[in-house]
């Protein structure tokens, strides 16, 4: 900044001279009006100094301006000087700088010399070591490189069955290795290509088993749902069976009433006909009797009716096709208030439609039982056929996996045999180290068929329940055999846990 402030100082004052100083002409003075006016003499003396002084006056011009362009080229050299005189400034600091790195270069390259003097001598006495080392060690890695060679195509010969590696003539070589190093990289390069080519097929056998487990559980799922569906199915059944089991036993009760009411108005009848003698004197006691049986007449008639339609709501559940059942006569159960006779005929009537209508409910209700039957035999069918073909995939299963863990040890075997070890591979201790894969399919197996015996155990029980109601006097209605709701189903979190 001390250096600086004479330069600003220097160009101000070269620059605070650019407006050229003004010439100013003689005005005439307003009192020269009342001059009178002058001689031609003075006139042509006036003009000639006129033109003198305009004369002097382009001449002045002309100075001013070369003296400007002087003035301009002065104040563009008096830059020029400042600036090419700063940056000599600069230039001098950076040289000073550029001694001071240098002096300190200097000081490192003695101490990073002094460094290497003694690296040197460390140098040359671990050359001698190594020369003696060399000997031996030429020796040695001719034996091992011949031992290298010998072992690698050992080893490619008994991979040959999965890739001939002898085909491309001799191992792999590299331009940057000589000596041992090359062999070494052709032994380790061919290693590679032995171990990827096994990588290859042990993928391969991943692979298969993978897609065969995904088929074991598949064929699981499906197992599961159909046994889900025939367990809603006959769980369906049974409660329909309870339901209507209680109801045709209400029924049979109603009915035994009605007949043993019956016989008992038959036995007054043939009293009444035998004591016809008697009828005049017993009239009133008759028709005392007879309004109290007329209450119970109209109850039986009125149950008898209530029965029948009954019937025919159960009949119309069991075979809702059926469109041949005849409408109630609406005179069938009606009630007359003046004759007893008829209204026990009537009542009579009313019983046979119910017994008809009752036999009919039987047939259809034994026609369901047995197509109920056949289902469950059919489903019984199914789960043989899925348990068939669940053995056959576990045996696929483990003839694979047991033929290509034998074929890998085999090779091993035989390639540290070849080199000069010998190493018994036990099949069990490779299944031990890979029980994460085989395992797995295994207990997947094991729970298929535990699953599947259950459902087995499950299906026989429910067989011998069908049977022992079918043997027993069961009056139902229809069961549906619809298929289950999707609540129904197990979900696949049930079905994993399972």
């Amino acid at each position: 900044m001390a250096d600086e402030d004479p330069n600003d100082a220097v160009l101000s004052d070269v620059e605070g001279d650019d407006d050229p100083i003004p010439i100013v002409l003689p005005s005439p003075s307003p009192s020269s009006s009342t001059v009178p006016p002058p001689s031609a003499a003075a006139i042509a003396a006036a003009e000639q100094r006129v033109r003198d002084l305009l004369a002097e006056l382009e001449k002045e011009r002309g100075a001013r301006k070369s003296a400007e362009g002087t003035f301009n080229r002065l104040k563009s050299l008096a830059h020029d000087a400042i600036r090419q005189r700063d940056e000599a400034f600069r230039d001098k600091e950076a040289a000073v700088r550029r001694r001071d790195e240098a002096i300190r270069d200097k000081e490192e390259a003695a101490r990073s010399a002094e460094r290497t003097v003694a690296e040197l001598s460390d140098a040359l006495r671990l050359k001698d070591e190594a020369s003696k080392q060399k000997d031996s060690l030429r020796s040695e890695m001719e034996t091992a490189a011949q031992m290298l060679l010998s072992g690698i195509g050992k080893i490619s010969g008994k991979v040959s069955g999965y890739k001939n590696f002898s085909a491309s003539g001799g191992l792999p070589t590299s331009q940057k290795y000589t000596g041992l190093p090359a062999v070494a990289y052709g032994v380790i390069k061919r290693a590679n290509e032995i171990a990827e080519e096994l990588m290859k097929q042990i993928d391969a056998a991943s692979k298969a088993r993978d897609q065969a487990r995904e088929q074991v559980e598949q064929r699981n799922y499906e197992i599961a749902i159909e046994v889900s569906q025939l367990e809603a199915a006959i769980v369906g059944l049974r409660e329909e069976a309870s339901k209507k089991t209680s109801e045709i036993e209400s029924l049979e009760k109603m009915v035994a009433e009605r007949g043993s009411r019956i016989s008992e108005m038959e036995d007054e009848i043939s009293k009444l006909r035998q004591h016809g003698d008697d009828r005049d004197a017993k009239i009133k006691g008759l028709e005392t009797k007879l309004e109290s049986q007329r209450p119970l007449i109209f109850d039986q008639l009125s149950y008898t009716s209530k029965a029948y339609e009954q019937i025919r709501e159960i009949l119309k559940c069991v075979d809702k096709d059926n469109n041949d059942l005849s409408e109630p006569s609406d005179s069938l159960f009606m009630w007359e208030e003046m004759d007893v006779d008829d209204n026990l005929r009537s009542l009579l009537d009313g019983t046979k439609s119910v017994y008809e209508l009752a036999r009919v409910a039987v047939e259809k209700v034994r026609d369901r039982l047995e197509d109920s039957n056949n289902k469950v035999n059919d489903l019984n069918e199914k789960v043989m056929e899925l348990l068939a073909e669940k053995q056959h995939i576990g045996t696929l299963l483990r003839s694979a996996l047991s033929s290509k863990t034998d074929e890998v040890l085999h090779v091993a075997e035989e390639g540290l045999r070849e080199v000069g070890i010998e190493l018994r591979l036990d099949p069990r201790d490779e299944h031990d180290s890979n029980d994460s894969g085989e395992n797995e399919v295994y207990i997947l197996a094991d729970a298929l068929g535990t699953t599947v015996k259950e459902s087995q155990i499950k299906i026989i029980e429910l067989q011998h329940l069908v049977e022992a109601l079918r043997k027993g006097r069961v009056q139902s209605t229809e069961i549906p055999f619809g298929c289950p709701s999707k609540r129904d189903f197990p979900t696949e979190a049930s079905y994993k846990a399972a």
